[in-house]
Formats: structure tokens, sequence, C-alpha cells
């Protein structure tokens, strides 16, 4: 048979079952045909899809247009010898289809321009559903492997070649190096006192009849450390391939638990004999079986004591009988009669001995001598509800005084008084742990001596207290007065080389029987918090207005705002994008990322509220890392090429010291794709000097990375000109304070050209903030500042929407590079 024996008819069957789909490309026209083969490889009937030459960049998935575009466009510009392409198209059934998609330029007109492009698409989804299956397999072995801390070892008896992976070579000491090994070096790493029995259980294990080998052995590793090492061995041989292939695992650990239990085991054994305690065991029958010495001493000799039941001889022996059964369990404090006749209390516990299957094969009873302890269960009573260092209410005390408080509301009034000392940590670096000891001490008794009848007080932990007071807040006001007077004369020690000790207090008032303890100490602790702000050594009331006015959150309440509005899409990514002075009304592509966050009622919750308390509860870095993950995650394929998307992180004080950022940005880039180049972070001027030293680790590291930084509102330190010579930025953002009125004051022009100047001359970008005008706008245009951010130019939007015109403008510019 030749090829004319093919009809058309024959030639449409064998692409449709080959799952082929040919297209014919005519450049002249801008006209794509299509094969049948091409529309039922998609599920579709020819004619049915809506006749378009970029019909197929229609159906491509988003993912992939960009490099299908990149491959037709190389390929008719000379730069690749055929268009070569895998992609996924969308099925008539909605799902995605893999194809390769294989053509080339087959007309050239009389200039040699590319006229014609054919090309044939065939569907290799199985192929790929294939390939992600044994992707997935091994990424389960690889996974299996890791999680028991095995290795994979193979022996060519043949070659007398060994092959190790790399756990195997960590195992024995190791670094990285070739897998292939002499077979000499396994015996090298053999204990001398197991070698002999090791080399033969793997030659034993060499057979093809042994089937899998278990053996444990030591060794002795790369640095002289003794192992215990567990091998799985067998041999292995078809079509003349022969192996013994095996695993081999650190065993060390359950060795070292597995004789130090059996050392535990005897220990008991001669530990029960010479316990203080007495110790009495009996078998089913509750017949005694084995009594120690103690007990003896508490309830007579072992001769007497041997073969009765427990239960009657501790009833005769007890002031108060109590009646139980000896295989059942028991915890309670007797009186017991010693031998001497005088009466003790101990403590009698009973426990089953249970075999495998609960069956209970007899029980062990202890008495424990609790007479001395008894004396001091006042005592422990006293210091389970008290702070050991000033003798005030503990916590768990507090809560409770309270909750009874609470429950008198509203016959009574009650008012909360939280006191935080000022410069304390000062007071404690200079004169030791003991110095602050001492002012917790004589603050306790300063606090005792000023406290009403039927007020509490307590300390909640370092050097917050807190007081309960019957009454108003006119009374607590007068209160707090007279501890911050009383505190300010505190003298522990020369206060020469720390500053003096100070009170800041925050009282809120006891008025709902709803109230929960834990919002009565949080509307305190803020109270204090605005105290300790607004210049410390005051007091401040906490007052329900706030709610009415938008501030009624704590700042407790704003992080469990925070960490909820993660997970229930409140707290989302917005973008602001920085623009070209020059030309301020096109994007360039870079945007500077924003957290915004809203109350359950829909009520936006400034950044100025939200982030200042995520950094009083130490949580700023959980929050930075979230939005960086957030970021790369979702846009990283548009920041994945140089020139694509760029995106500006803004990261706190508190996160720049985090000793483990540098893993998580690592991890975060390498799963996004993005480029680290197109990642910049913005650290505020305030933020570095917070500590220099972090500061300049950090930017050291991202240097090495090639990420980009940015040093934020500049100016408003008084010496941020000098630091400019200890960090290597890539740009300043001006405080935006001296860019709003820069139309009015020639004192803030001078600043922005002086800065703008030396930025110039050390080859760093400036970046103007808060341009609300366009008079602000011409004025930086004369003073040459390349970049401007502000109202006037982009009012911050959902990251998504920024990012979705950025990848529109991008696919469409491929698009028509195409055509």
């Amino acid at each position: 048979m030749n090829t004319t024996d093919f009809s058309p008819d024959l030639w449409k069957s064998a692409l449709t079952r080959a799952g082929m789909g040919v297209w014919n490309w005519d450049l002249r026209t801008d006209t794509c045909f299509y094969s049948d083969s091409w529309y039922a490889m998609l599920g579709y009937a020819p004619g049915e899809l809506p006749e378009a030459s970029d019909l197929w960049l229609q159906l491509t998935h988003p993912d992939d247009r960009a490099r299908a575009i990149r491959s037709g466009e190389q390929h008719i510009y000379g730069d690749a010898e055929g268009i070569e392409t895998e992609l996924r198209l969308r099925h008539k059934s909605g799902r995605w289809i893999w194809v390769l998609d294989r053509g080339g330029v087959v007309e050239w007109d009389e200039a040699g321009r590319p006229v014609r492009v054919i090309g044939v698409q065939t569907d290799i989804t199985p192929q790929k559903t294939a390939e992600f299956e044994l992707e997935r397999t091994n990424w389960q072995f690889d996974l299996a492997l890791e999680a028991a801390r095995m290795g994979i070892w193979q022996f060519d008896p043949v070659a007398e070649k060994s092959y190790w992976d790399q756990r195997t070579r960590e195992i024995f000491g190791l670094g990285p190096g070739p897998e292939e090994l002499e077979r000499s070096t396994w015996h090298s790493f053999l204990h001398p006192e197991d070698r002999a029995s090791a080399e033969a259980a793997h030659a034993a294990a060499a057979e093809i009849s042994a089937g899998t080998t278990v053996l444990r052995y030591r060794i002795v590793r790369a640095d002289g450390a003794v192992r215990h090492v567990e091998t799985l061995a067998q041999y292995a041989e078809k079509d003349g391939w022969k192996r013994l292939i095996g695993s081999i695992r650190d065993v060390t650990d359950e060795v070292v638990a597995a004789e130090t239990l059996e050392a535990e085991k005897e220990r008991f054994q001669v530990t029960l004999r010479a316990i203080d305690d007495g110790v009495v065991s009996s078998d089913i029958e509750g017949n005694i079986n084995f009594v120690n010495r103690a007990a003896q001493a508490l309830l007579g000799d072992e001769a007497a004591l041997l073969g009765r039941r427990f239960s009657e001889v501790i009833a005769q022996a007890s002031a108060e009988a109590p009646p139980f059964a000896s295989d059942t369990p028991l915890d309670r404090d007797v009186l017991v009669l010693a031998r001497k006749g005088e009466p003790i209390l101990v403590r009698l516990t009973n426990s089953p001995i249970r075999a495998q299957d609960g069956r209970i094969l007899g029980a062990v009873h202890s008495l424990k001598d609790m007479t001395s302890e008894w004396l001091k269960k006042r005592e422990l009573a006293h210091a389970a509800r008290h702070d050991a260092l000033t003798g005030l209410l503990n916590r768990s005390a507090l809560e409770d005084v309270l909750r009874h408080a609470i429950d008198k509301v509203p016959s009574e009034r009650f008012t909360l008084l939280y006191l935080d000392l000022d410069y304390f940590k000062a007071l404690n670096d200079y004169g030791g742990h003991a110095a602050g000891d001492d002012a917790l001490r004589a603050l306790a008794e300063l606090i005792r001596a000023r406290l009403p009848q039927g007020a509490s007080a307590a300390r909640l932990g370092g050097d917050e207290f807190v007081i309960l007071l019957p009454g108003d807040v006119r009374a607590a006001e007068e209160v707090a007065k007279s501890l911050i007077a009383a505190v300010g004369t505190l003298q522990v020690m020369p206060s020469r080389a720390h500053p003096p000790l100070g009170a800041s207090i925050g009282i809120a008032e006891l008025a709902d029987a709803g109230t929960l303890p834990a919002d009565l100490l949080a509307r305190a602790d803020d109270a204090c918090y605005a105290a300790k702000t607004s210049g410390r050594n005051r007091f401040a009331v906490f007052s329900t207005e706030w709610s009415r006015h938008g501030f009624g959150l704590t700042s407790a309440k704003i992080m469990a705002e925070v960490n909820q509005g993660k997970e229930d899409g409140r707290l989302q990514l917005y973008g602001q994008e920085l623009r070209r002075i020059d030309d301020p009304y096109t994007s360039c592509g870079r945007v500077e990322v924003l957290a915004r966050l809203t109350d359950r009622d829909g009520r936006f919750i400034p950044p100025a509220e939200f982030i200042p308390a995520a950094e009083r509860f130490g949580m700023a870095p959980m929050l930075d890392r979230w939005v960086l993950r957030r970021a790369l995650s979702q846009f990283g394929a548009e920041m994945a090429e140089p020139g694509g998307l760029t995106l500006g992180i803004n990261l706190s004080a508190q996160t720049l010291s985090d000793p483990e950022l540098w893993a998580f940005v690592d991890n975060t880039i390498c799963r996004s794709g993005a480029l680290p180049q197109n990642i910049v972070f913005e650290i505020t001027e305030t933020a570095a000097f917070t500590n220099v030293e972090a500061a300049e680790r950090f930017f050291a590291s991202a240097r090495e990375r090639g990420c980009r930084l940015s040093l934020d509102d500049f100016g408003a330190g008084l010496s941020s000109f000098q630091y400019l010579r200890r960090f290597p930025i890539d740009s300043i953002k001006i405080d935006g304070a001296f860019v709003e009125n820069l139309v009015r004051s020639k004192f803030d022009r001078a600043i922005v050209s002086s800065i703008a100047r030396i930025a110039k001359t050390v080859g760093y970008n400036v970046v103007a903030e808060k341009i609300e005008d366009e008079d602000v706008l011409d004025v930086l245009r004369t003073l040459k500042v390349k970049y401007g951010q502000g109202f006037h130019l982009h009012r911050p939007e959902p990251l998504k929407a920024v990012v979705a015109r950025f990848r529109q403008s991008g696919v469409t510019n491929l698009a028509r590079a195409r055509r």
C-alpha cells in the first residue's frame, strides 16, 4: 500500500485517533485554520467555536500563554529552529488537557519573510499525568526515607563497587560526595568487635535464597563516634543484573533506650526494697506477697503479713477503716496506727497490675507518710495563690477575685488599676536582677500601705501590678496619684546611671455584670499603655466613648482581629504604585505592598492601630511574614523575569532582629519563583536605627541574594545622612513631612534638594512620598527627584487589581507581538 491509498477521511481518522490537531497560520491575512481533529481533540465539532486567529491563545491556560507566545516568536524571528512547547488547553468539558505544540515556517515571501506557519498539537495528557504520578511516588518515597532517616545502598558483587546515597554517607559521618565507593569503604567503618559477624551476615544475605536479612552492628564514624546501625539487605538478580540492595538507619537511640530500660528495671527492684515509702503487693485474690521494710514499720513484721488480705490488714491498722477492694484504684489519705501506737497520716495508693490483655493480676499498694506534708498544707495553699517575690496575689487568684467582684455588680462598684513601672529595665540593666527584685518588693509594700478596705492587689509578672478597688473612678484616680507620687520616692540604689523609677497606671471601671475578667484586664492594660505612650509617670482612664468613636478595640482584641482576619479574609493585601516623576500617570511596574484590616462589622481598622498593636505584642514578625508569603505566593509568576513586577515589602524593627528570617525568606522566594531583584525590602529609618547591628546584618544578607533595599521615611532622624554610609541600599524614600509642604516651605525644598543631590552622587534612587497635588509634583521635577508616591498619583487599592492590570498589559503586548 502506498500513500495514494490514504483518502482524506483516512488521514482525518488517523489524526483524530492519534490525538493530534493541525493548525495553519497565514501571517499575511492573520488567519489561522484548525483541522477537524484539532476541534475533536478539544471535544468540539468543527465550526462550533468562533473563528479567530488567536483561538488557541484564548483557550490556553493563563500560566502558559506567555511561554507559548515566546516559543512562536523565537522561531519566527529566527532565534529557534522550530516551535516546540508544552501547554494546557481548555477542553469543552471545562477540564485542561496538555498538548505538545510543534510547528515551523513552511512558506516565505520574495523578501524571505515568513508568511505561513504550520504545526501540530498532540494530546499528551496521559504522559503528563504519568509524569506527575511518578514524581508524586518519588516524592512520597523520599519523604518516607526522610521521616525514617533511612539511607539506601547497593553493592555490585561483579564490579565490587558500593553505591551509597547521601543519607548513608551522613550515617557514616561522610560529607557530600559521589555515590560510588570502593568495597573496602564499608569494611573500614566496622567496629572491630562486630566486624566478623557483620561481614558474615552480609555474605549470607548475598545468597539468592536468603530473603531479607536484618542485622545490627556498630560502626566507627569518620569523626570517631561509635554508633549502632540496623541494615535490611536482600539479594536481587534479573537478566544478568546482580545486586545486594539494602537500607540502613542509625538505631543508637533505640539501643541506648533499651539498655536504659533494662537498667531501670533492675534499679526498680533494688529501689523498691530500699524506698522510704511503704510498698505492699498482693495477688489477684488480694493476698499480700511482698512487703518492704517501710511497710513493715507501719503494719507489722513480714512473717505476720504475708498471705493475709491487704484490705483486712489496713482496716485493722486504720483509725478510719476505708471501704475499698484491693484490686481497684485508690488514692486517699487515711489515719494509720503505727507499730508504736501513735496515729500518723499516710497517703494510701492502690494501683492494679494488669496484663497486656487487660486482665488484673494483682495490685501494688503504697503508703506514704504525709504527716509533715499535712503541716505544710496551709503554706502550700498560700503559695498557690500568692506571688513568691512580693507576697501579693498571683494572676490565678486575681481572676477569682475579679469573678467575685463581677457577681456583685451593679449593686457594688469596682475599679481596676493596671500599674507598670517606668524605666524598670534600666534599673535591671544597671543593678542586676537583685536590684530589680528589691524594687518590686518595695513597690508591693507601697501598694499594701495604700490599699483601702476591701481592695485587693496582685502581681501579674515582671513589673506589672493590678489593684482592684471598691468605688468609682474618682476614688481610683486618687489612689493612682498617691501611688505615682510614692513610686517617685523609691530609692533602691543610686540612680545616677539610670532614670528614676516611675509608674504608668491604667484605670478601667467595672460597671457591667457581663464583663469577663480578661476583658476588664485588657481595658486597664490598654489605658496603661496609653499613659505610657503619652509621657509615662501618669495615669489614663479607659472610656467607653472610645468604642463610639472607633477606638474601642484594645490592643489585645486588635491582635485577635488580625489573627482571625488572616483566616476569614478580612486581612487583605493592598498596593500603592510608585510612578516616575517625568511620567507620573503611567505604571512603571513597582508597587508597595500594604496590609489592610476590617473588623467583623466591616469597619476599617487603620494601620496606625493594628501595626503598633502587633509591635507591642511581638507579633510584627508574624504579620510581616504573612504579607511576604501571601504576596509572593499569589504574584510570584509576575515577578519571575527581569523587568517583571516589583513589589516593595515593609519590615519592622522586630522582624530585622529575627534570627530565622532569612531561612523563611529564601524558602518563600524559592517556592514562588520570584526573582530576588524584583523584591524591594522597605525599612524605615527608625526601624534600622533601633538595632543598627541587626539592620547591617539584614542589609548584607539581602545584598548577597540580589534583593533590593529601600530606606523609608528618610530624614526623620537627626543622623540620617551619616547612616547612609553603613547600609548598602538601592533607594531612599523621603519622609512625607518634607514633601507635603514643598510649595510653601523653602526649608523643606532645601532638605529635599540636598537629599536628591547626595543620592544621585552615590547612585541611589530617590522616592518622594505623600504627593497630594500637581503643584508638589512640579516642584519635584525641578529638584530632579526620579520617583514619587502619593494619593495624587495612585490611591491604594487591592493588590490583585493592581497586578491584574500589569498582567493584562503584559499578555496583550505578547499576543500583539506574535501577530
